[in-house]
């Protein structure tokens, strides 16, 4: 890949050591605190005053909140609302928010990710972070055993569509408002086709991550690449890639042309187990004129970190610089599916996230560039 910069071998080696001296000592989120960046960018723990350099950006976190909505329940993000520019759709001062929440538990002793889950979209300020009640957007389709939206997408004033993780592969639904209740498109779906969603576990599946960028807008048909990850939940491993997909706007139907025949993009570092459950939204978020992408790596089962793409290529076919520059803090376990804004000036990367408590909502991290 283009200007990959990759830290010296030697400094890696002494990041993994640090890791497992760490992770015997301590907790999976302390040992992320040992890792050292890809970029030649030395990690140190995150808090409110850290200065970040990401390119020729830079950027010093001013606020975290891990809980950011008022639910007692499960409410993890999901996604905003973007046009098919890839920037955030505004009703005055609000946007449109869809989290998870759980519709049916899994059986004692399985992972959350064996439950069944449905999708809620409420109204949402992102400069206060106020918010609305949350309603039912999104339920169960036949025998699919989640309904968990990750992207959002206005594709004209009377036509929303929505692409979700069902569990093992993606759907599409669409709905004539933002809030209302979607429904399936029988006709769309995304699955494990390709050979390199196989690889790394036994428990193959496919998500939708809330990225996408447009291709072709000719009034009448739209045709944006998709942003999905392959996921193996045996191996938590998994990599980032492209499908493209046509919508019709007079039909509203949501067809499936292709997957990028290049396979995964190159963010997965040599030795890393998992680039996953990014997002390039949204759009006009630039970082040193260069596009970004976040998302998460796991260089082992046990530690996740933020990290960032650089690129001049809006496909990261091509990618400059590659920064992991963020641990879970607090009480997170898990950080993932982010989606960015900017506000006067303050980058705004909003995600979900599991808690200590198990419980999964959403979060956010503001900084100032």
């Amino acid at each position: 890949m283009k200007g990959f910069k990759v830290a010296p071998s030697r400094a890696l080696q002494v990041a993994d050591d640090s890791i497992q001296s760490v992770a015997r000592a301590g907790t999976a989120a302390d040992a992320c605190l040992a890792i050292v960046a890809i970029a030649g960018l030395v990690f140190s723990p995150a808090s409110d005053a850290q200065s970040i350099n990401l390119g020729t950006a830079e950027l010093t976190q001013i606020h975290h909140d891990q809980n950011l909505l008022p639910d007692a329940g499960h409410s993890g993000f999901g996604a905003l609302l973007y046009d098919a520019d890839g920037r955030l759709v505004m009703d005055g001062d609000r946007t449109w928010l869809y989290t998870s929440s759980l519709f049916e538990a899994p059986e004692p002793g399985k992972r959350d990710w064996y439950g069944r889950w449905v999708s809620n979209v409420r109204d949402f300020d992102p400069s206060t972070f106020v918010t609305g009640e949350p309603k039912l957007a999104l339920g169960l389709n036949g025998d699919d055993q989640w309904a968990v939206i990750h992207t959002a997408l206005k594709v004209s004033d009377d036509l929303f569509v929505v692409f979700y993780s069902a569990n093992d592969l993606v759907r599409a639904a669409t709905s004539p408002r933002p809030d209302g209740v979607f429904r399936p498109d029988p006709e769309f779906s995304l699955a494990v086709t390709e050979a390199w969603e196989r690889e790394g576990g036994e428990k193959d599946s496919i998500e939708s991550t809330g990225g996408f960028r447009k291709l072709a807008d000719n009034g009448e048909m739209l045709e944006i690449a998709l942003l999905y990850d392959s996921y193996h939940v045996d191996q938590t491993r998994g990599d980032l890639g492209w499908a493209t997909v046509r919508i019709d706007k007079s039909m509203g139907n949501v067809e499936l042309v292709g997957k990028d025949p290049d396979g995964p993009l190159p963010l997965r570092p040599e030795g890393y187990i998992a680039a996953r459950a990014g997002s390039n939204l949204g759009s006009d978020v630039m970082l040193g004129g260069k596009h970004v992408m976040f998302y998460y790596l796991r260089p082992n089962e046990n530690v996740i970190t933020l990290a960032a793409a650089l690129s001049d290529d809006p496909s990261f076919r091509e990618v400059d610089e590659i920064a992991e520059f963020a641990s879970v803090q607090g009480d997170e376990q898990v950080i993932e599916k982010f989606q960015s804004y900017i506000i006067e000036d303050r980058l705004h990367v909003i995600y979900e996230n599991k808690l200590a408590s198990g419980h999964w909502g959403t979060g956010i991290r503001l900084y100032g560039l």
